[in-house]
C-alpha cells in the first residue's frame, strides 16, 4: 500500500513539473469525457421527461390520423399519405359509439408545432401569446385526455352545439396574456375573433424543449372552429382521440381499425389508409431519434478519447526515455520489473484521471448551461454518468500507459545507468 501511494505521489510530482505539457496531453481525454457526461445527461433527461408526458396523456389513449403516425418520425409524409381522404367528424361520432370506447373527440388544429410555419395570433389588450395553437374539440375532451383545470370550467355540450365564442386557455398562454390577473370572464382575441375565457388548464410536465403545445393552447368548441376554418377541415382533416374503457385498449384498436376500414371502403387485400398511434409509441419514436443523435455524439467523443489515449501514450514514452537513468537507479537498488511497470501505469492513469476530472467538471457545467435552454436536461448530472466518466479515464490510462510501462520495466539496469 505504501509503495502504491508513493507511486501516486511521484506521478503527481511529474505532472506538476510539466503542467502545460500534461494539460495538452490530456486535452483529448478532457473533451471526450465532457462530451460523454453531457450526452448522458441529455439522454437521461429526455427519457425521464417523455415518460412523464406519456403518463400525463394517459396509458389508454389512441390517436387516429390520415397519416401512418403523428408526432416525430424518421421519414417524410409519403405522396400516398398526402392523397388519403381526411378523417371527418362523422368518423369521430362512429368511433365514439364503439363498445370499447369510453370517450372520443375530433381535434381540429389551427396553428403550428414548428417555429417556421404559419403563426396565428392570440391577444389580450396589447399582450400577445407566443406561438399559440387552437384546438377545436368536443365538450367531452376532459374525459378523453384527463384534463385538469386550475381555474373555471370546460365548455358544455350546449355551448359547443350553439358554437358559442368561449375558450379554455393553456397555462403558459394564460400567464403571457394575463400575468397574475384572473382571466375568467375576460375576452381574448384569436385571429380577429373575441372569445370569453371560461377556464385555465393546470400546468403539466414541461416538454422536451420547454413548453408543450398544450401549454400554449386555446381550446375552442369544435363546431365553432370548424365553421371558421372550412378549408383546413377539408384539406388537413382532423385527428380523432379515443380513450378506451379500462383494460380494453387493444380491443378498441381492433374495433376502430375494422370500423374505419369499412367506412373508407377498403377491400381485404388493401392496406390501411389511416394510422393509429399511442402516446407511448409517439414518445418512443422521439426517444429513438435522440438516442441516434446520442450515439453520433458518443462516437465523436470516442474519437477524442482515442486521440487523448494516443497523447498519453506518447508523453509516457517520452517520459520513459527522459527518465531512463532514474529507472536504472531504481532497478539497481532492488526495484523489481513489476514495480517499475506499476509506477508508470499509475502515472498514466493519474494523467488520464486529471483529464477525466476536468472533463467531468466541464460536462457538469455544460449540463447546467443546457438546462437553461432545454428544460428536459437535468441541472444535476446523474451519478452513474460521473462514474462512467471516471471509468473511461482509468481505462484510457491503463490502455495507453501499458506499452510505455512495459518498455520501462524491460530496460536493462546496467544499460539504463549508463544512459545520458
Amino acid at each position: 500500500m505504501q509503495l502504491f501511494l508513493e507511486n501516486i505521489w511521484l506521478a503527481l510530482i511529474n505532472v506538476w513539473a510539466n503542467k502545460l505539457r500534461s494539460l495538452l496531453t490530456v486535452l483529448g481525454v478532457l473533451v471526450g469525457t465532457a462530451t460523454v457526461i453531457a450526452v448522458s445527461s441529455v439522454l437521461t433527461g429526455v427519457k425521464d421527461r417523455t415518460a412523464k408526458l406519456a403518463a400525463q396523456v394517459g396509458p389508454e389513449v389512441l390517436y387516429i390520423s390520415r397519416y401512418d403516425s403523428i408526432g416525430p418520425r424518421f421519414s417524410r409524409v409519403t405522396p400516398e399519405e398526402r392523397q388519403r381522404k381526411p378523417l371527418t367528424e362523422e368518423d369521430a361520432e362512429a368511433v365514439n359509439r364503439l363498445p370499447s370506447v369510453r370517450a372520443a373527440t375530433p381535434q381540429l388544429v389551427v396553428g403550428s408545432f414548428g417555429p417556421s410555419a404559419t403563426q396565428y395570433r392570440l391577444k389580450y389588450k396589447g399582450r400577445e401569446a407566443t406561438r399559440p395553437i387552437a384546438f377545436g374539440v368536443w365538450a367531452n375532451y376532459p374525459e378523453v385526455r384527463w384534463l385538469n383545470l386550475r381555474l373555471g370550467r370546460f365548455f358544455t355540450p350546449e355551448e359547443h352545439d350553439r358554437k358559442l365564442d368561449v375558450a379554455v386557455l393553456g397555462p403558459v398562454a394564460a400567464e403571457q396574456l394575463f400575468g397574475t390577473q384572473n382571466p375568467l370572464g375576460e375576452m381574448v382575441e384569436f385571429e380577429g375573433r373575441a372569445y370569453r375565457v371560461i377556464g385555465v388548464v393546470e400546468k403539466g410536465p414541461t416538454g422536451i424543449f420547454g413548453d408543450t403545445p398544450e401549454d400554449r393552447q386555446i381550446l375552442i368548441p369544435y363546431a365553432n372552429l370548424a365553421q371558421r376554418y372550412p378549408d383546413l377541415l377539408r384539406d388537413r382533416g382532423i385527428t380523432i382521440i379515443a380513450h378506451a374503457r379500462e383494460g380494453r385498449l387493444e380491443a378498441m384498436r381492433d374495433e376502430i381499425t375494422e370500423l374505419l376500414r369499412r367506412r373508407r371502403r377498403l377491400r381485404s387485400d388493401q392496406p390501411d389508409n389511416f394510422g393509429i398511434s399511442t402516446p407511448d409509441a409517439i414518445f418512443e419514436t422521439f426517444n429513438s431519434i435522440t438516442s441516434v443523435l446520442g450515439i453520433i455524439a458518443v462516437s465523436l467523443a470516442s474519437v477524442s478519447l482515442l486521440v487523448g489515449g494516443i497523447g498519453v501514450m506518447n508523453i509516457m514514452l517520452v517520459s520513459v526515455t527522459e527518465r531512463t537513468k532514474e529507472i536504472g537507479t531504481r532497478r539497481a537498488v532492488g526495484a523489481r520489473r513489476r514495480d517499475v511497470l506499476t509506477q508508470f501505469l499509475i502515472e498514466a492513469v493519474v494523467l488520464s484521471l486529471i483529464g477525466g476530472a476536468l472533463g467531468i467538471g466541464i460536462g457538469v457545467g455544460m449540463s447546467a448551461g443546457l438546462n437553461a435552454f432545454v428544460p428536459s436536461v437535468p441541472s444535476l448530472v446523474p451519478l452513474w454518468s460521473i462514474g462512467v466518466g471516471f471509468g473511461i479515464s482509468v481505462a484510457v490510462g491503463l490502455v495507453s500507459g501499458f506499452l510505455p510501462a512495459l518498455r520501462a520495466a524491460q530496460l536493462d539496469p546496467a544499460e539504463a545507468l549508463r544512459y545520458e
